[in-house]
This record gives C-alpha cells, structure tokens and sequence, in this order.
C-alpha cells in the first residue's frame, strides 16, 4: 500500500492541483525514513458493492500527473462500471473476469469492438498501475488480447468543401473560431483556453496550453490573422478569453458551446456530412503533409507525442506517392 497516495486522495477538492503535487513529493521524502503500516481492523461483509480504496487514489495519480479532465470522466466512467460489475477485491479478479465482463457489456449494450477495445485498454491501464504499486502480484488483463476493429479512415474536408464552410459563417465570431481551428491544427479543448494575451500578432504565433497540460506554438496564416482582428475588434467586453459567448456577461465560451457552433456552421453549408472540430484539425494536419510539410513538423504543430498518432490524423495523398514513386523508382 502506498500511505503517500492514499492520503493524497483524501485531500482531493481540498487543495489545488500545484499545491498536491508538492505535498505528495514532500510527503513522499519524508515517509521513505518510516515503516508505516495500515492498521488492522475487523472484516466488515458489506451489503452493496463498493469501490475499492485503490481505484480512488489511482484517479487522484493521474490527476496529480495532468490528465485532461475529459480523460479522468472516461477513466472515472469506465472502472467504476467494471469494478463495481466484478464486485471483488482487486487482487482477486481473475482474466475470465475481465472476458465475462467484456462479453456482458458488449451483448447488452450493442457497443462496436473499438469501444470494446477502449474499455480493455483502461481497465489494463488501472490494473497494471495496481501491481506497479503493490496493491496485487500480477496484472490479470495482461492475458486478455486487444480487441480487433476495423479502423475507417476519416476523410478530411477538401477545399470545395471547406471554402463552403467558410461562406456558412454568419459572424466574426464564427469566422475566427473556424480560421483558428485550421491555422493551427488546435483541440478544441485548447482553443477554449486560450486568452486574447496568447496571440501574438506580430510573430504570428499562438501559445496553446493542450493535453497534458503541456504548452506549445502553433501559427495563424493571414486568413485566421484578420478574421481575428475583426472579431476581437467587434467585441465590447474586457474579458481575457480569445472566445466568448454572445451573451452579457460574455464569460469564457465552454466547449460545448464551440462544438455546437461548428456543427450549426456545417449544416448551414450543406456539403452533406457532419463538421466538427477534430475534422478541421485532421483536415489540418492532411494539408499540410500533402503540401510537402515534413512528418515532424506536423506531429510539433498537432501536439502529439507520438508519430503513430500523427499518421492516424493525417492521410497521406495517395496521388503524391503515384508521383514520387515515377519519379525515385524507375
């Protein structure tokens, strides 16, 4: 048992996340000069599942290492359906556990096996981190193979279509919200973030706090420079945000707001297909590689930490390889 985490979860929503971070390192130090063991109490049989101590202190680890709060609901959502299913202590759980489960949620549920394999991933993910910490000997999901789906390549927008998308704004609000998202290939979690004081016109550069709460740059190209300015120039409040609602007090617009406006905007342009955010930033990230942008440099702009990932956002033209492939091999 780790007393330095467990405690950690009992401060969760009483501290800020800074502030935990300190204490767990502090408190980390301090306890490794004692040997602290948990006091025995009597067995109690409990009457309705309950969630065991661990899966709380692992939420508050991923918390304390930055994971998006989007991420934490999908962790949070997902074990705690599974562990209070199972209704066993931790170190019980068997593989044929996690299949029964598995096999249960799918045939009641009607899920694909993407959402299927979804689930696996985070359950594997938690009991890995319980045997990393001691918490049981071996990790059961380890014997459970990932789940095979056939992933569809997603098509981006093509110019018609999103030179359309661009006629189907209807205010500067709009218009800079879709410009945005393309010159700089943003989450829609990020755009939501981001302050007036995180453009810097000048350099043409955009300071995004993204996914794991790390910071990068990104670029506006002129389209987004001056649908900005008109925007910015529009408004009458003095909040900070970059983008915020159209009614007073004009707080800081949610993402469920800018998802609306983007999906309201791809109807109105009637290419026949559903538009949101993460289509304009794969669109991004398709026309830049098929523009001779270099892999690298994609993956810096997108914020991935992996190349796999660039490549699963960004399709390479197959009508550049044809070329290049007439030209390199003959």
């Amino acid at each position: 048992m780790d007393f330095a985490r467990e405690f950690m979860a009992k401060l969760d929503g009483k501290v800020s996340e800074e502030d935990m971070r300190i204490i767990l390192r502090e408190l980390e130090v301090f306890s490794g000069n004692y040997d602290i063991q948990k006091k025995e109490t009597e067995i109690v049989e409990y009457q309705e599942p309950e969630l065991p101590e661990c899966y709380k202190v692992y939420l508050i680890s991923k918390k304390i290492e930055g994971l998006s709060k989007e991420t934490l609901k999908t962790y949070d959502l997902y074990l705690r359906d599974f562990l209070l299913t199972v209704n066993k202590p931790v170190s019980e759980i068997t593989a044929n556990d996690i299949r029964i489960y598995l096999y249960e949620y799918q045939r009641i549920h009607g899920v694909t096996n993407r959402t299927m394999d979804g689930k696996r991933l985070v359950i594997n993910t938690f009991l890995q981190w319980c045997c990393d910490e001691g918490y049981i000997a071996r990790n059961p999901c380890k014997q459970i193979h990932p789940i095979k789906y056939e992933s569809k390549m997603r098509e981006p927008l093509t110019g018609v279509e999103m030179e359309l998308v661009r006629d189907a704004c209807r205010t500067y609000r709009e218009r800079a919200i879709i410009e945005v998202f393309y010159s700089t290939g943003c989450r829609v979690s990020e755009l939501v973030r981001l302050n007036r004081s995180d453009v810097d016109f000048q350099k043409g550069e955009v300071h995004l706090f993204g996914k794991g709460n790390k910071h990068r740059i990104s670029y506006i190209n002129a389209r987004a420079e001056v649908a900005l300015k008109k925007y910015l120039f529009s408004r009458q409040d003095n909040d900070p945000a970059l983008i915020v609602s159209d009614r007073k007090p004009h707080g800081r617009i949610k993402k469920t707001g800018i998802e609306k406006i983007v999906r309201d905007i791809g109807e109105r342009s009637e290419i026949g297909r559903r538009v949101y955010p993460h289509l304009i930033r794969h669109t991004t990230a398709t026309d830049a590689l098929e523009h001779g942008m270099e892999l690298q440099e994609v993956q810096a702009i997108l914020g991935h930490e992996k190349m796999d990932t660039t490549l699963i956002y960004a399709k390479i033209c197959q009508d550049n390889v044809k070329y290049n492939h007439k030209r390199y091999i003959v």
